[in-house]
Formats: structure tokens, sequence, C-alpha cells
């Protein structure tokens, strides 16, 4: 990624906040809106400096957040309530928000690809045809 180390390093350290914000609270609610501050932020650092990895991260993030949102609210309205979230899931959300952090800090591109297609995968999960995949044994989650 081309973005100054000062840029990557504030991506970082709010990485890093949401990060204590989400592992403080069991409540999905909060995690999620604590999450949402990862794509925000990704966003304010794109429109002070260009990279086009920065619009991917964005996008998966975003995505992320949008899908986990639309399921909670499923669930909140009695909707589609045969769904479910796989225990420590949002384990493996924090997990790989600290590994997404840890690739941006050390720019190791290869890595964050990797992240952002465990968080695709962690994305799609919580979708219909997600969680059918995943109650069939087709998408493992560990």
């Amino acid at each position: 990624m081309k973005i100054s180390n000062e840029n990557k390093k504030i991506i970082v350290n709010e990485f890093d906040k949401v990060l204590k914000l989400m592992k403080d609270t069991n409540n999905i609610s909060e995690k999620l809106f604590y999450f949402s501050a990862t794509y925000a932020m990704v966003l304010r650092i794109l429109n002070i400096e260009y990279d086009p990895l920065l619009i991917l991260i964005h996008s998966v993030l975003l995505s992320t957040y949008s899908n986990i949102n639309s399921f909670a609210n499923n669930i909140a309205n009695k909707q589609n309530v045969f769904f479910s979230i796989p225990e420590k899931y949002f384990d493996k959300i924090e997990n790989n928000l600290k590994d997404l952090s840890r690739s941006i800090n050390s720019n190791d591109e290869i890595k964050i690809y990797k992240d952002l297609q465990r968080f695709t995968v962690l994305a799609y999960l919580v979708t219909g045809n997600g969680n059918y995949l995943y109650k069939k044994g087709i998408i493992n989650f560990n």
C-alpha cells in the first residue's frame, strides 16, 4: 500500500481502539457500532491519500458491516430466525481485524488480501445462502 506511514498509523490506531471496544462488550449491536468505525476511518484516509487498496479495504469492511447489520435487524424483527450466528463469530471478526491491522502496519499486501478474503467469508456467512452453506458444512468457520 502506497500511503504515508502517518496515515497507516492512523488506521492501525483506530482499528486497535475499535478492537478494544468490541472486546469489552457482549452486545452485538454495540460490537457492530464500533466495527462501523473501521470502514469510516479508511474512507477518511482515502479522502486524504489515494490508494486503490484502500478502496478494497473500505468496500470489504463496509460490506461486512452491512451484512451483519442486516442479519441482526432480521433477528430483531423476528425474520429469518432460523439463521444462526456461529458460536464465537465475533471472536473471528475481532481476530481478523487484529490481523488486518498488523498487515496494514507491516505493509504486507499479500496478507492484507488474505485478511480481506476472510472478512468476505465472515460477511457471507450471515447471508441466507452463506448460512445455508455453513450449516451444510461447506463453509468451514475455523
